[in-house]
């Protein structure tokens, strides 16, 4: 089995730790990598030297789990910005999954504006759900 590299944004340290038990408990072989603020995420996105040494390279395309509020960076502004490096492109390396409290309809109906969101979960993130995007994404 490939190994999947999964991306937890997140500024809370016990939602990133949770998620990692999630992704180490689960049935997939994954890398997990963490960042606590979207800028961070974005810096190593953009420069391929730091994201071949903390994320690896494509393929396999990469499992981005973003929490929405979040301080210096939100959510939406994490997408805004790869939006505007990718264009209009689909990344065939990168898959989405919104992760946060926020349950608002907006909020849902914003994040699937972006085309390479594939999926919403609200806090907290199950084991089943997280292999339910896994098997979906990556069979």
């Amino acid at each position: 089995m490939t190994t999947i590299p999964v991306v937890i944004i997140d500024d809370d340290k016990v939602d990133r730790y949770i998620v990692q038990r999630i992704v180490q408990e689960s049935d997939i072989e994954a890398k997990v990598i963490e960042y606590k603020a979207g800028d961070e995420f974005l810096e190593v996105l953009s420069d391929s030297k730091k994201r071949a040494a903390e994320i690896g390279t494509a393929p396999p395309p990469m499992l981005v789990l973003l929490d929405v509020n979040m301080p210096r960076m939100n959510g939406f502004e994490v997408l805004d910005s790869i939006s505007r490096e990718l264009g209009e492109s689909d990344p065939d390396y990168m898959v989405v999954m919104m992760f946060t409290s926020s349950n608002h309809a907006e909020d849902k109906a914003k994040a699937f504006s972006y085309s390479f969101v594939k999926d919403y979960v609200v806090k907290p993130l199950t084991r089943e759900r997280l292999q339910d995007v896994i098997a979906k994404h990556y069979s």
